[in-house]
């Protein structure tokens, strides 16, 4: 039988850039199904969350189809002040997500908090599944994909017979060297011209021991570097890079 074929794209350095385009950042870590979520919020784990993350809100999942998999009918969300942090913790799963995005190690941080601090509630020595998230949003100046995405990616786009287009979306599924990926890319479009550009892209494993997750959790984030930045043209990586602290 081969060996079945992982993503493969030049291998980049994960460095720092003053400034991003990710939008949306969120991790997932699914758990073996906790019923005492079912009934009552995590009252333990409330009081360690509040100083840093003070918001609290209580949301009743609607079963609409959408959540295959995801048990638990309650979801308890807890926010940073600002907003700009959240984290989710139901009856199999707990999350942290940002729209404020400034760096993996910060990310990180506060992710390995969240295990040390949740732990005890989980009581498990695996998670079913790990997933980590990047949706990344780069602007188009004038409408012109050219220069700003890799060629590969928008070649029929900008070459093919499809004329004025007013709607793209693709999604590809395989697998890299430490899980699966799922990749998402799409227009953004007003007022007829393409303003921005869509790069999704979510990684995940399943059946992870605990010990391991945040080890998983950091190549996932190398390998995503990569495949973000073979997805950029020369201007978008111009854009960064100007930008770069170190």
């Amino acid at each position: 039988m081969s060996q079945q074929k992982v993503l493969s794209v030049p291998e980049v350095k994960p460095i720092r850039f003053k400034r991003n385009y990710i939008d949306i950042a969120v991790c997932e870590l699914r758990f073996p199904t906790l019923l005492e979520l079912e009934s009552k919020p995590p009252l333990n784990l409330h009081k360690h969350l509040r100083k840093k993350y003070p918001g609290y809100e209580k949301l009743e999942l609607l079963n609409n189809g959408n959540n295959e998999g995801v048990p638990g009918r309650f979801r308890y969300l807890f926010k940073s002040r600002n907003g700009d942090w959240t984290i989710t913790i139901h009856a199999g799963a707990l999350s942290l997500e940002t729209r404020n995005y400034t760096e993996f190690s910060d990310f990180c941080s506060r992710l390995s908090e969240l295990l040390d601090l949740s732990k005890s509630l989980i009581d498990s020595d695996f998670f079913t599944r790990i997933g980590l998230r990047y949706i990344n949003k780069i602007p188009i100046k004038d409408g012109v994909l050219s220069g700003w995405i890799n060629d590969e990616l928008i070649s029929q786009i900008i070459s093919g017979p499809y004329g004025e287009i007013s709607k793209h979306v693709t999604e590809i599924r395989g697998k890299t060297k430490s899980g699966e990926y799922m990749f998402r890319q799409a227009m953004s479009i007003k007022d007829g011209q393409i303003d921005a550009y869509i790069l999704d892209y979510d990684y995940s494993k399943e059946d992870v021991e605990f010990e391991n997750a945040l080890q998983l959790i950091s190549d996932f984030n190398k390998e995503n570097f990569s495949f973000f930045h073979w997805c950029l043209g020369e201007k978008a990586k111009d854009y960064l890079e100007k930008k770069n602290t170190t």
